[in-house]
């Protein structure tokens, strides 16, 4: 049998062009998994009555299709809107509100003046010229307190490598606030949520954790899945214009939402794209379950950017999944810093699990690189859609979106 399209992936990409392409009529598809369950970075496990979610997933799009196309699975009543998500910094023992740069007024009075003389003696306040690099770009636009005492260490912690090594072609991710506002702020002790990126009043499921709405959205397209199969090797067959998947499937068409690292391996580590290849890194991560003998606070995440703590973030899951047990918190850690005989953060540890793959990694260099490889490869049918398929740091409903657009494409 030779099929229409053959999506390599069952996460929330995966899932969403599976759907799709059989709503457009093409019943002759399939979905390769490794895992043995759909959902990818988007599941939730149980575990001794606590929901641990892998991440931190709350359900809010500016994307019309993309929440019609989730409630139409999962019910928009079967959720509950937090209003608003508490997330929070510990900043030398202190919890304060996120971002950094617009909450500097919580702080006490002798740091405040140090961070805002800070910020206002800028790079590009002193009319230096924009960087091209992470680390360099943050201290242009932010000063060097706020890099040297957060983002630095946090993202390093984050991501594993260098800041000096990363692009600037995602901080469309991370708020970004003019001096003149946080100076407004801090004399005012005011924040605008209302300008901070998406998830401010998210939607989450009134029961278990954000793996229902995954698992609502798989129901009816797992028959068309086959779980446990890694890809190992993928060729193109040029006399019959066809991609051979594991000698054993083929197909018209791939869709790639894999890493490509792994791709590349799996296709015999082709010449035509391997200096391409070698800016498409990506890491991973240790979720860490715990459990506490209080929750004495109302937050949903904190960042810890502390480099002597593992752990870059917690998410006291059980102050807003509603019927997971008490003092549940979970962990996210770089997979190159976890040391489960070391744990920092203070609790039973109940579970880890390591993803297989976590953030694709902005190294300078990487969007010309990942477009060199997805223009090599779309007149041959092999295309990549999604966070892995175009190696951006999308979020889910983003990674949605772009799978509703290319299936309404073809």
């Amino acid at each position: 049998m030779t099929y229409d399209y053959i999506v390599l992936g069952a996460g929330i990409t995966g899932l969403t062009l599976l759907k799709k392409l059989r709503e457009k009529g093409y019943n002759n598809i399939l979905g390769l998994e490794a895992e043995k369950e759909a959902g990818g970075l988007c599941r939730t496990f149980y575990v001794e009555g606590h929901a641990c979610d892998i991440g931190g997933h709350f359900f809010q799009t500016k994307y019309p299709d993309v929440e019609e196309f989730v409630f139409s699975h999962f019910p928009k009543e079967k959720m509950y809107q937090i209003n608003p998500r508490i997330s929070k910094i510990t900043l030398n023992g202190i919890d304060i509100d996120y971002p950094l740069e617009a909450n500097i007024w919580q702080l006490p009075i002798k740091e405040q003046i140090e961070f805002l003389i800070s910020v206002i003696r800028n790079g590009e306040a002193l009319g230096k010229p924009e960087p091209k690099n992470y680390e360099e770009w943050i201290r242009w636009k932010l000063g060097d307190k706020i890099c040297d005492e957060y983002l630095i260490p946090y993202n390093n912690k984050l991501w594993g490598v260098p800041s000096n090594e990363m692009d600037i072609d995602w901080l469309h991710k991370i708020p970004r606030i003019e001096v003149e506002e946080i100076l407004k702020d801090s004399l005012e002790r005011t924040q605008d949520v209302e300008k901070y990126p998406a998830h401010i009043r998210p939607y989450y499921p009134k029961s278990g954790g954000y793996g229902r709405v995954i698992e609502a959205i798989a129901k009816d397209i797992n028959p068309f899945i086959k779980f446990s199969t890694k890809v190992n090797k993928l060729r193109y067959d040029e006399n019959e214009q066809a991609w051979i998947v594991n000698e054993e499937f083929i197909a018209k068409n791939v869709i790639n939402t894999t890493p490509w690292p792994d791709l590349y391996e799996a296709m015999g580590r082709p010449a035509e794209i391997r200096e391409h290849i070698s800016k498409i890194k990506y890491n991973k991560l240790v979720i860490s379950l715990f459990e506490t003998d209080e929750n004495p606070t109302p937050y949903h995440w904190r960042y810890i950017p502390d480099p002597k703590e593992q752990h870059h973030r917690e998410f006291f899951i059980s102050n807003f999944a509603k019927d997971s047990k008490n003092y549940g918190t979970f962990t996210e850690t770089n997979a190159n810093r976890f040391d489960a005989d070391h744990l920092t953060f203070k609790g039973r540890n109940l579970f880890n699990y390591e993803t297989p793959a976590a953030y694709p990694l902005p190294l300078i260099g990487k969007t010309k690189a990942i477009t060199a490889i997805l223009d090599y490869f779309k007149p041959k049918h092999l295309y990549g859609v999604g966070r892995w398929g175009e190696h951006q740091h999308h979020n889910h409903d983003v990674c949605m979106k772009h799978a509703l657009d290319f299936v309404a494409g073809l």
